[in-house]
């Protein structure tokens, strides 16, 4: 159907006669004739009932004309609606993330993203990570970040950046005064790219007599904590747990104990009062992998392929 057909039928509808509709459309009668004859053997009924003068639509012409017309305009408007979405006009991507990858990663590529193509809406599911990798795999979820660690059968990922995990140690803690001459100026981690081989690595040992605030033991972050732990050949006084990263940020800026965040957190976080950073634990046990995720083999639309550029240029 298109809307020449439609446009055609209606004319000779509202003159009764093919050869006054021709002349109104500015095409031959024959033409015409010949183009309706053809179109009602496909469709196998008489749009047009032609033993009588003037002639007359039928009730099946009428009836196509009726909903012939709805049928139109919906084209017209997925037309519209494609075009958009080609342009980027209109969309939407629907985004699943933990919370501390929520506060830490997203804020700023989503608005340098929305700046960009403000007609683009997100949707942003925050779980854990199994209701997440679920709904992604039942279409709820478009991407989601994670750290790697994922089902490369059922995922496929692309790498945003690689992050390193420092440990923070209040401000009010005298050993500070012992291991000064191991910490990270806080300009360094602000700043775009820090060279982590020129920095030293405190042996975590050093701080064995003192209180941590630590991520529940389910979680990846804590288990590289204690991998750096159990090579350092002790195991931590922790006074608390937690489920988020910033939460135990929080409470080390509150002279609580010695907590482990990732550089992007610190970053990324508008800090105003910094506790003390330090290197702790080698290459292999510090290092995580970041990366956007989503189901193996999955359309991936073209607002979500920007946002996915969008988020390797403005995290790496």
């Amino acid at each position: 159907m298109n809307n020449n057909e439609f446009t055609y039928i209606k004319e000779v509808a509202k003159q009764k006669s093919f050869s006054k509709a021709s002349k109104a459309l500015g095409i031959s009668q024959p033409a015409l004739s010949n183009y309706i004859k053809k179109l009602e053997d496909r469709i196998g009924v008489l749009l047009f009932d032609r033993s009588i003068s003037p002639i007359e639509i039928t009730e099946f012409g009428k009836a196509y004309l009726e909903y012939a017309e709805d049928v139109i305009l919906a084209t017209d408007r997925l037309n519209d609606v494609m075009s958009d979405l080609q342009d980027l006009k209109k969309g939407e991507i629907k985004i699943g993330s933990v919370v501390c990858f929520s506060t830490t990663y997203l804020p700023g590529p989503m608005s340098v993203f929305h700046k960009k193509y403000p007609g683009i809406t997100f949707k942003l599911t925050e779980e854990k990570v199994p209701e997440i990798m679920n709904k992604c795999l039942l279409g709820d979820i478009d991407i989601f970040l994670t750290d790697g660690r994922i089902d490369g059968e059922l995922f496929d990922k692309e790498t945003l950046f690689e992050e390193r995990l420092l440990m923070v140690v209040p401000k009010n803690l005298a050993i500070n005064e012992e291991i000064g001459e191991y910490q990270i100026p806080i300009e360094k981690l602000l700043s775009d790219k820090i060279d982590y081989s020129s920095v030293k690595t405190l042996d975590i040992s050093r701080m064995k007599d003192e209180e941590f605030v630590l991520l529940n033991e389910d979680q990846h972050v804590r288990r590289m904590v204690d991998s750096i732990f159990e090579k350092a050949g002790f195991t931590p006084n922790v006074i608390l747990q937690t489920s988020q990263t910033v939460t135990g940020l929080a409470m080390t800026l509150a002279n609580m104990g010695i907590s482990f965040v990732t550089e992007t957190t610190i970053k990324y976080n508008n800090i105003k009062n910094h506790a003390y950073y330090y290197k702790v634990g080698s290459d292999k046990d510090a290092v995580r992998t970041m990366c956007v995720a989503y189901k193996k083999g999955k359309y991936i639309s073209k607002a979500c392929r920007k946002f996915i550029d969008t988020l390797k240029e403005e995290l790496e």
